[in-house]
């Protein structure tokens, strides 16, 4: 907390903790609409008299409605909620944790959301929104944007709003990888990307691991060859973060390799390259997609990845993309801050 926040306590803690909880009550009817107050009781680890009563309040100035399937907010409270978006961060301190990370990691941007994901899961869809707010910002009509598979890059494609004023843009996946979580993958996202923004979506369907062979066979196949040269004009990439060990075991790598990524010292994924702590790649998946030089050339680079315990992880790979923006969470940047990296 910042020395406003506790300057205010100390002044009127009541003020503080009321705050607190009816500007968390809101939160959540808005991400789990329509909700029972039984269950936003349970959802909040609260007492349900005290969900009664700050509901009750909230019915009242007009910000959610009850109905017979439970609670939903109002277009009054969507907009007490988008208006309280600055004035939360500065009370919790999160511009200067955003301040001091661009400064650790040497970044052009990083936005940081209240909490940890690690802590509370309803962390992710802020930092989905967060982020989705920030490429809307940036996306143009003409726009190729790649984007990897994962639950953080899902997070942005479900709180993308509807636009359908971009007929000219193209989603593509980043690279190849079918996994089992068909929702979270490359192929799937981009088309959910493609429809908010009212354009144009390519597939890439072809495996994560491949043998150099595989690969150039693939290559000279006319679908394939087209969507890798789109790629190439990639000018918006949105990508994921993930933990080293995480990763490799969800893409399937033997025993052998990951046990090699650990004497390696790998700590970090993101887009099939494995880094060390020093930010160096120590091991490259084989797939179709963007290499490591037309990555390091696009002019929009988007991390989306959250939690004290991916601190390491994120630290790792955006010393390589110093000029990429970072949507994160309080507990990941505060985590990156005491390590000093």
């Amino acid at each position: 907390m910042t020395q406003k926040h506790n300057l205010l306590e100390q002044l009127v803690p009541e003020l503080a903790e009321l705050f607190n909880q009816r500007y968390t009550i809101l939160k959540h009817i808005r991400e789990f609409q329509p909700i029972g107050r039984r269950n936003l009781s349970v959802s909040l680890n609260v007492p349900e008299r005290m969900v009664r009563r700050e509901t009750a309040f909230l019915k009242e100035a007009g910000f959610i409605d009850v109905k017979a399937s439970g609670m939903v907010i109002t277009v009054e409270g969507e907009s007490l909620l988008e208006g309280l978006n600055d004035f939360v961060n500065q009370i919790l301190g999160t511009y200067e944790l955003e301040s001091q990370m661009m400064e650790i990691l040497n970044l052009k941007k990083v936005i940081v959301v209240p909490g940890d994901v690690d802590q509370e899961g309803l962390v992710l869809n802020e930092m989905g929104k967060a982020a989705a707010k920030y490429i809307r910002s940036i996306v143009k009509n003409d726009s190729v944007m790649a984007v990897t598979g994962g639950s953080s890059v899902g997070s942005v494609a479900r709180a993308l709003p509807k636009v359908g004023q971009l007929s000219d843009i193209v989603v593509i996946p980043a690279r190849g990888g079918m996994g089992r979580e068909v929702e979270n993958q490359a192929n799937t996202l981009s088309s959910i990307f493609a429809k908010k923004l009212g354009g144009q979506y390519r597939l890439l369907h072809v495996p994560d691991q491949l043998g150099a062979q595989a690969v150039e066979t693939l290559l000279n196949e006319p679908d394939i060859r087209s969507i890798v040269d789109a790629l190439k004009k990639t000018d918006i990439l949105v990508y994921g973060i993930g933990r080293a060990e995480d990763m490799a075991r969800r893409r399937n790598l033997s025993a052998d390799r990951i046990n090699n990524l650990e004497r390696a010292g790998a700590v970090a994924e993101a887009f099939g390259y494995y880094f060390n702590e020093h930010g160096d790649i120590v091991y490259a998946s084989s797939s179709i997609g963007l290499s490591i030089d037309e990555l390091r050339h696009i002019p929009h680079s988007v991390g989306i990845a959250g939690g004290h315990q991916k601190a390491i992880a994120i630290a790792a790979v955006m010393r390589h993309w110093e000029n990429s923006v970072l949507i994160t969470d309080e507990g990941a940047a505060r985590e990156v801050i005491k390590l000093g990296v």
